[in-house]
């Protein structure tokens, strides 16, 4: 096992591809990577995009093998004559590229059993450098290959998500967990509405605190998502006697008694699947009358296996007919209050529960913009209402930022008012 002394492991992320700088294809394969190393105490130092270019990504696999202990790199292992991974590397170590023959035929009995033609130029795929160490890709057809370059080791893996995060899984991942040795203990908070710098400011008494001295905290802004986290080193590499395991639950419960019902959730739980999670476990069902969130409460909650069992009925009603001809508004509401408005957002929860046999209903109503606002009611305006056997709760609220941050936010304060009526 590595000395847990020993200096932190310099990691840098290669992420190849012309469509990942014109801003076709976003580079989620970085993103969840990262995520998976912080959860082994390792933070990666860079992120390098590079288009697909032979002198490009010469320069960039020069620099990244120069200054650090680990490269991952994606993409470039496919076909066709763009894919330039594994020439510009071979050339990059001065040697010659190799047919591996293992490749070659488990490339073949991939496309035979997919009842196609394997056509000429899928034999790239199995060239790599001379002295490569070659990771079989059972989700592809593109092995990834594992060379040293400079002072680094460069992992390079296919670009496709579930190939690049598979053999992240079955190879990178555990040999880098013994490479790293000793591994902290790792904690996750998400706050719902919570902005980050209030966040930090609330954080700041356990942050200060000298025995949180070798504690690494961090934030993500994933707006209206804000997580909060910490990694606590082992004993022999911190400052302090205790287990790193002791020391992070001691910070846990300091979190949860800054942020009370702000949290959500903690580690990789998610909302919706909390929010099914806990119908489920009581045997409730919830139904839903949206306006201006156009159905995203429903497709959040229908992202999620076996919501069927939980989700009973879900209404777009944006016009005032359907509110008064499917939902049950009165007339009178929406001619005294305007759509807009507590009285109708209540009305929608109660009717669409009533309408459906729910346990609980959601009513939403508001101004997501960018048009459509008014002195008394500005764009950003929303009332959600959770109706249920109590009796009916109504938030109101004025939510800044662009059409999508104004629904997406109103859409997770419904779930978020539905989890809290429904926890323990």
């Amino acid at each position: 096992m590595t000395d847990p002394s020993a200096p932190p492991l310099h990691v840098e992320l290669l992420a190849t591809g012309d469509e990942l700088l014109t801003g076709q294809i976003l580079d989620t394969n970085s993103v969840w990577l990262m995520d998976r190393l912080w959860d082994l105490g390792v933070m990666a130092r860079r992120k390098t995009l590079v288009a697909d270019d032979r002198d490009d990504l010469a320069a960039a696999l020069h620099e990244t093998t120069s200054r650090s202990d680990l490269v991952v790199m994606s993409g470039g292992l496919g076909p066709t004559e763009d894919d330039l991974t594994a020439e510009v590397v071979a050339a990059a170590m001065g040697v010659p590229l190799e047919l591996h023959e293992p490749s070659l035929e488990a490339i073949r009995e991939r496309f035979r059993k997919l009842g196609r033609e394997m056509t000429p130029n899928n034999a790239k795929q199995a060239r790599f450098p001379r002295g490569a160490t070659v990771v079989p890709n059972r989700f592809g057809t593109a092995p990834g290959f594992s060379v040293r370059l400079g002072r680094a080791e460069l992992v390079a893996l296919p670009g496709v998500p579930v190939e690049y995060r598979g053999l992240s899984e079955e190879w990178l991942l555990p040999r880098l967990a013994a490479r790293a040795g000793a591994t902290p203990a790792f904690r996750l908070v998400k706050l719902f509405a919570v902005p980050e710098s209030h966040a930090d400011q609330a954080m700041r008494p356990v942050m200060d605190d000298p025995r949180n001295r070798g504690v690494r905290f961090g934030y993500r802004a994933h707006w209206p998502e804000i997580h909060v986290k910490w990694s606590a080193a082992p004993a022999s590499a911190g400052a302090t006697s205790e287990s790193a395991e002791t020391r992070a639950n001691e910070i846990l419960e300091q979190v949860r008694g800054i942020f009370g019902d702000a949290i959500f959730a903690e580690g990789k739980d998610e909302l919706a699947p909390l929010v099914v999670a806990q119908l489920t476990r009581r045997g409730e069902r919830v139904a839903l009358a949206e306006s201006c969130t156009g159905g995203l409460v429903a497709e959040l909650l229908t992202r999620v296996p076996g919501s069927s069992s939980v989700f009973d009925l879900g209404v777009v009603a944006y016009a005032n007919q359907a509110k008064t001809g499917v939902v049950g508004v009165p007339n009178d509401l929406l001619a005294t209050h305007g759509a807009v408005s507590e009285p109708v957002a209540r009305a929608m929860a109660e009717g669409i529960r009533r309408v459906a046999g729910s346990t609980w209903g959601i009513g939403i109503t508001g101004i997501a913009g960018p048009t459509g606002g008014t002195p008394e009611k500005p764009v950003g305006t929303v009332y959600v209402a959770l109706a249920g056997t109590s009796g009916t709760e109504v938030v109101h609220r004025v939510w800044r930022g662009d059409r999508d941050r104004v629904r997406k936010t109103t859409a997770y304060e419904a779930l978020d008012m539905l989890r809290r009526a429904t926890r323990g």
